[in-house]
């Protein structure tokens, strides 16, 4: 079995890698659709719609061409380019609007932002 750490993880929007990324994770689902029929003694389902989802924390620079950019697709309702880069063989590229920006403070310390994003349309695995 191969391990992998995460230094090869890299968060990229419109292309170019986030800086200050704290944790990030994705949520790859499958829907499934119950065909049972009158009779059957098993469950029977089919595969439905698949959907995406990603969150993570990151470290605030609003200098940040990339951090900008995700902060200002939450107000507009604009969706936003994302490759996950995993490690050097495992990537997931999506478009996705930023559903959550949540900046915080506390004294004597980096300003960090949870985020949220929802995967629109088809997302694709390398």
């Amino acid at each position: 079995m191969a391990v992998y750490n995460t230094s090869g993880f890299i968060f990229s929007v419109g292309g170019t890698a986030v800086p200050g990324i704290v944790d990030a994770s994705v949520t790859l689902t499958l829907e499934t659709v119950d065909v049972t029929e009158i009779g059957n003694t098993d469950r029977a389902f089919v595969s439905g719609i698949r959907t995406g989802s990603a969150s993570g924390n990151l470290y605030y620079d609003q200098a940040n061409t990339q951090i900008a950019a995700l902060e200002a697709a939450v107000r507009s309702g604009a969706t936003v380019a994302c490759v996950f880069t995993l490690h050097a063989n495992a990537t997931i590229t999506a478009t996705a609007y930023v559903t959550s920006w949540n900046p915080s403070v506390a004294v004597s310390d980096v300003v960090r932002v949870a985020f949220e994003l929802q995967f629109t349309g088809a997302y694709s695995l390398g």
